[in-house]
């Protein structure tokens, strides 16, 4: 009889994420089986047992919420429906079971040195901003460039010391189902215990921060029609986006591209589905802050005002020839609803653009913004003030 080929960690780690991801229902619940990956994954996933830190509310058998008390010894699943799951998905060769250990085995095999030799270097996270790698930064995480044989590659690195596994996961999820679809940020590698991604770098900028009137003058018709497209493959296999301007990409080349996306069998546990109407229509949003997402300033002159006005007026112009595009390739009730997010954004951008331009407004705006900072000061001189009066009763 030959020997049975023993299973890889990496693979008892996806084996094991992937049924708390897709089959454990209450976002605790799998978390803990996620957090507790390695271990649990070791040991084939016997019964997993947690007990609650506070009130939870999971549903009964018949499907009825149920509260459950604060130190609650509770299942979270069994050996039984481990092995279910795997024989119904036919194991390993289930595709977000493989893609998973695929990405696990890279990132020991070839990028934990060199993420490693990364991380060293970023030890006070205050200065990480401060790195020559550093490429940007969410809420979570910060991204850096490496490079391996002459390519380069952008890390996830977490904010914080521990790292999240559901999160990862949450990526990783995504990007099984996002591989090979043109303008997807690539995934080739990750790490649970270490709480870092390894993707292949999007090309051009983050439409939000770094747009240009000259980059948005660049966005052609084929183009506009290319996004379409790939939110069509988006929505065709299951795939759940952030559309924050800050994760939409253009190149002048390239066109669009998106990151930081995610399998809606796993985002579906804490938020609605996204059909192709709402996902199309939610790109009006980046299209309209091409180049002004990033916070409100209080300096703004009178200048400012118009120049704004003038960059507002280019991406209405690209917004409105994005509507001509989704109307002809969009249609039912997906066109319908796309169409009326557009239009919405079409009126309240050319809103903005008459207000900007209009010299009362813009007087009005500029008091008010003064008078915010003066009482802002004001706060800011009676906090010192307090703090110096009680510095000096601690002295006396």
């Amino acid at each position: 009889m030959p020997e049975m080929t023993p299973k890889s960690p990496e693979l008892l780690q996806a084996q094991a994420a992937t049924f708390a991801a897709e089959r454990i229902e209450h976002y605790q619940d799998s978390g803990h089986v996620l957090n507790n990956l390695g271990e649990l994954a070791i040991g084939n996933l016997a019964d997993v047992t947690r007990v609650t830190e506070s009130a939870e509310y999971h549903k009964d058998e018949a499907g009825e919420r149920l509260r459950v008390p604060e130190n609650t010894k509770r299942t979270v699943a069994t050996t039984s429906e481990y092995t279910d799951f795997l024989r119904s998905v036919g194991g390993s060769k289930y595709e977000a079971i493989q893609g998973r250990a695929d990405m696990l085995t890279q990132y020991n095999q070839v990028f934990k040195p060199i993420v490693t030799g990364l991380r060293a270097e970023l030890q006070d996270p205050a200065t990480r901003k401060e790195h020559p790698a550093f490429m940007g930064n969410g809420s979570n995480s910060a991204v850096f460039r490496i490079t391996h044989e002459g390519k380069d590659y952008a890390v996830r690195v977490p904010s914080g010391t521990k790292p999240s596994p559901s999160t990862i996961d949450s990526h990783l999820a995504g990007a099984v189902l996002g591989k090979g679809v043109p303008h997807l940020e690539q995934i080739v590698a990750a790490s649970y215990e270490d709480g870092v991604t390894v993707a292949e770098v999007m090309p051009g900028k983050e439409m939000g921060k770094d747009m240009t009137l000259e980059d948005v003058a660049a966005i052609t018709d084929e183009q506009l029609s290319g996004l379409v497209d790939t939110l069509t493959a988006v929505s065709e296999r299951g795939i759940e986006i952030d559309p924050k301007p800050t994760n939409i990409f253009y190149d002048r080349e390239a066109g669009f591209g998106i990151v930081d996306y995610h399998s809606s069998k796993v985002a579906a546990k804490n938020s609605a589905d996204q059909d192709l109407g709402t996902i199309v229509g939610w790109m009006a949003t980046p299209i309209m802050n091409a180049g002004f997402y990033g916070g409100y300033n209080p300096e703004m002159t009178a200048d400012d005002y118009a120049q704004d006005a003038n960059k507002m007026s280019a991406n209405l112009g690209v917004l409105k020839r994005f509507r001509v595009v989704v109307e002809s390739k969009l249609d039912g009730e997906d066109r319908e609803t796309a169409l009326k997010d557009i239009d919405s954004r079409i009126e309240s951008g050319q809103e903005s653009i008459d207000n900007y331009l209009n010299p009362e407004y813009v007087a009005d705006r500029m008091a008010s913004d003064a008078e915010r900072k003066r009482q802002m000061a004001e706060r800011a001189n009676q906090k010192k003030s307090a703090a110096d009066t009680w510095m000096t009763l601690d002295v006396v």
